[in-house]
């Protein structure tokens, strides 16, 4: 069976590592870019089911990756992290198409339930 494939796009390369370290052990194939311009060499290279990407990066910012993510691969989920709730930034992001937004800090439980509902909805086993 194909393990679901995760793409974790953050600037604050120990959130990346553990972000990783988690999925791995969860046994998701997991992936890493620290901006969004990375996150697009590996979504050219890689098939990636579920990106979660940080909000606030330099560049492009998280929902600039969104748009381009619902733009060209339409077929992957996204979700927006961030340590800046914004109500603005929520509701953009969530019109542009992200299947989930997560506030820093979180729990991975938080973070499980959402990839779990993301599975359900996508119909992967």
């Amino acid at each position: 069976m194909k393990k679901f494939r995760i793409l974790v796009v953050d600037d604050e390369e120990n959130m990346l590592m553990m972000l990783k370290t988690f999925f791995v052990e969860k046994e998701y194939v997991c992936f890493t870019a620290k901006d969004g311009k990375e996150a697009l060499k590996v979504l050219n290279s890689e098939e990636v089911d579920l990106v979660i990407t940080d909000m606030k990066m330099p560049e492009m910012d998280g929902l600039e990756l969104l748009r381009v993510i619902k733009e060209k691969y339409s077929s992957i989920s996204a979700v927006i992290m961030t340590g800046f709730a914004e109500e603005y930034t929520t509701t953009e992001a969530l019109n542009l198409g992200a299947d989930g937004y997560i506030t820093k800090p979180f729990r991975n439980k938080e973070l499980l339930l959402i990839l779990k509902r993301i599975q359900q909805l996508n119909q992967y086993e």
